[in-house]
């Protein structure tokens, strides 16, 4: 009965251990942009076209337009760029917008980021997780092959997991794009969905207290 115990045990702190990693991991890259934000800025602005572009975006999502909820949806389902969808959707939810078009926008600009992401594990993840992690993402790669649709849908549909990053290791492990895409689509839409639900409970609820 000790050795199950103790094995249940490893597993869990082997779990804690990756949540909290992957936690350090996107702090990380939000400090270094808080660090580097006005560099990054300055850097831009010495290149008109880039200037323009980040400029239009930057005031579609400032002046809460729907085409700022999609560039929203997309940069932030980036690995490398951390905003705060739930946080976001939440936010359009409370304008005079339909639910049902906020929940499609933000849908499919997400799902969009993140297979940009796949695409990227795809191109150059295995080899770097091949040469530093052999071990560990060979046992992702064979979970992949026997779970992947309910992996990718789990990935998408609990909260704060850290999606993107997911996804670039799932491209490095070759699950097939469409399956990918398809399996994303029905996880995320599944995830805002219930979003939209609980936001609209907590809506109701606060008419009636006192």
């Amino acid at each position: 009965m000790s050795a199950p115990s103790e094995n249940s045990r490893k597993k869990k702190k082997n779990r804690l251990g990756r949540l909290f990693f992957w936690l350090a991991v996107l702090g990380g890259l939000y400090v270094l942009f808080l660090i580097f934000r006005d560099d990054l800025v300055q850097l831009m602005r010495r290149n008109a076209t880039v200037w323009a572009v980040y400029s239009h975006i930057a005031d579609q999502i400032s002046d809460r337009t729907l085409l700022g909820l999609a560039y929203a949806g997309f940069f932030g389902s980036l690995f490398f760029i951390l905003i705060p969808l739930e946080a976001v959707f939440f936010f359009y939810l409370a304008l005079e917008h339909s639910p049902a078009l906020v929940i499609l926008i933000m849908l499919f600009s997400s799902v969009l980021g993140l297979a940009l992401d796949y695409l990227m594990g795809r191109l150059v993840g295995e080899g770097l997780l091949m040469r530093y992690a052999e071990e560990r993402f060979t046992k992702t790669k064979r979970s992949m092959d026997r779970y992947g649709g309910a992996i990718v849908i789990v990935a998408n549909v609990i909260p704060f997991l850290p999606v993107q990053i997911i996804s670039v290791v799932i491209g490095a492990t070759r699950f097939g794009l469409r399956k990918f895409l398809i399996y994303t689509l029905v996880g995320r839409g599944a995830y805002l969905v219930l979003l939209w639900y609980a936001a609209d409970f907590f809506k109701n609820l606060l008419r009636y207290l006192p």
